[in-house]
């Protein structure tokens, strides 16, 4: 929306008028000044949060790009406790695994507080008089997107959320993810993926063997609501690394970093897209995306590695 500045607003930072001008309660001064580069320009230009707005001035704010960021604030800080259903497959004295349905929001946001998993594990582990209050986020220690379905670990207590945090920032997680892809290049191998997967002896790396794709991943150039691979270092970009066996129409894919959009930007750059995919795919239906988490691997407190595969 372009807004041409009248007397009403001359001389008031920018920051401050597009915090008016949102009007959204939940995005505070920070968030503002934190994503003002992307969301907003002044004479067609990227401005200074700081910058005093001018007579004549005009002032374009992207109001989808705001909308994206309110749908990506984590507001785990204060979590309700609600009863809902948990697909339990297993659980300790110290963490929960899961499996997360397609559709279910993980982290509470701006017009969603409610009915995400955290709070649906914080009503649960409540409800066991087991929760405790020192975690963050209800326990929880990575996340699956709203569209993506499987497996993820939950913490019970602050010491095991602590423990399995290191784990994840070390890299010695294992995590593979299934992807369907869309009718495109024919694959080679004709591989019965759900055999593979339960076969897959993971102490001997079989992902070794698959194609490595190392490069670095960052906002695009193109279209500010998606992400890029490159095989090279870029502005704003961060170092990648996945691998990835494709099988008739579908794909492995295990991922050692945790970029945005990962999977489906590495993908892309290959040429592929999964199924239900509307930004970088061509779907036009609202089914969701086909991938999911099919195998996660850590270490217990014990130190002994377990793994959960679907």
């Amino acid at each position: 929306m372009e807004i041409q500045i009248k007397e009403q607003y001359v001389g008031e930072r920018v920051d401050t008028v597009v915090s008016k001008l949102i009007k959204e309660k939940d995005l505070s001064r920070n968030i503002i000044q934190r994503y003002l580069k992307e969301g907003c320009h002044v004479n067609n230009r990227e401005c200074k949060r700081s910058y005093k707005l001018k007579q004549g001035d005009i002032l374009n704010i992207d109001y989808k790009y705001w909308g994206n960021v309110v749908n990506e604030i984590d507001l785990s800080t204060d979590i309700k406790p609600q009863k809902g259903e948990l697909d339990i497959r297993y659980e300790d004295n110290d963490l929960i695994v899961l499996y997360k349905s397609k559709g279910l929001v993980v982290h509470p946001g701006v017009g969603n507080r409610e009915n995400t998993l955290a709070n649906y594990l914080r009503g649960y582990l409540e409800s066991k008089s087991g929760y405790d209050c020192l975690m963050d986020r209800a326990g929880i220690v990575h996340r699956l997107d709203k569209g993506v379905s499987g497996l993820m670990v939950v913490a019970k207590n602050k010491k095991t959320q602590e423990y399995l945090k290191e784990q994840f920032k070390e890299r010695s997680v294992i995590k593979i993810y299934r992807a369907t892809l869309e009718e495109g290049k024919k694959f080679a191998r004709k591989i019965d993926l759900e055999e593979y997967i339960k076969e897959m002896n993971i102490n001997l790396e079989p992902w070794k063997k698959w194609e490595k794709m190392e490069g670095y991943i960052g906002r695009s150039s193109r279209n500010r609501y998606m992400m890029e691979f490159k095989r090279y270092q870029f502005a704003g970009s961060k170092y990648a690394l996945s691998y990835i066996l494709f099988a008739k129409k579908e794909a492995l894919v295990k991922i050692d970093t945790g970029r945005m959009h990962q999977i489906r930007v590495t993908l892309d750059y290959l040429g592929y897209h999964i199924q239900g995919d509307k930004l970088y795919g061509h779907s036009e239906t609202d089914n969701g995306i086909m991938l999911e988490s099919v195998l996660l691997s850590f270490l217990d407190r014990k130190g002994e590695r377990i793994s959960f595969r679907l």
